[in-house]
C-alpha cells in the first residue's frame, strides 16, 4: 500500500519537473547543440523576461484596470481577446520560420550573450 503511494509519488514528481513547454525545448536544445552554459543562459534570459512580464502584468494591469471597478469584465475580456490573437500569430509564425543555418566552430562562451537576448 505504501509502495504504491510512494510510486504515485514520484511519478507526480518527475511529471511537474520535466520541463515542458517551448521554452523547455528551446533550453534543452540550445544545450545539446551549443553546451550547458548556452542553456544556463537561454534559461536566464526566458526566466528574466517572465520576471519583467510578471512584474508588468501585477503592477501595470491592476493600475490600469483600478479606475474600471464597474466595468470589470469588459477590460479583461479585452485582454483576453488581444492576448489570444497574439498568441494566435505567434504561433503562425512559427510554423512559418525556417530553420537559422546551423552556425560551427563558434565557441558557446562567444555567442552566449546572443542566446540570453534570444529567449526572452
Amino acid at each position: 500500500m505504501n509502495l504504491t503511494i510512494l510510486l504515485k509519488g514520484i511519478i507526480l514528481g518527475f511529471s511537474i519537473a520535466a520541463p515542458v513547454g517551448p521554452i523547455g525545448v528551446l533550453c534543452i536544445r540550445r544545450t545539446l547543440a551549443h553546451g550547458r552554459l548556452t542553456g544556463f543562459l537561454s534559461g536566464l534570459g526566458a526566466a528574466t523576461a517572465d520576471t519583467c512580464y510578471g512584474a508588468a502584468a501585477a503592477f501595470g494591469f491592476s493600475l490600469a484596470f483600478a479606475g474600471a471597478a464597474g466595468t470589470e469584465a469588459t477590460p479583461y475580456t479585452v485582454l483576453r481577446i488581444v492576448g489570444g490573437l497574439f498568441l494566435l500569430y505567434l504561433g503562425i509564425n512559427t510554423f512559418r520560420a525556417s530553420q537559422p543555418p546551423k552556425q560551427r566552430g563558434r565557441p558557446a562562451a562567444a555567442c552566449g550573450a546572443r542566446f540570453f537576448r534570444h529567449s526572452s
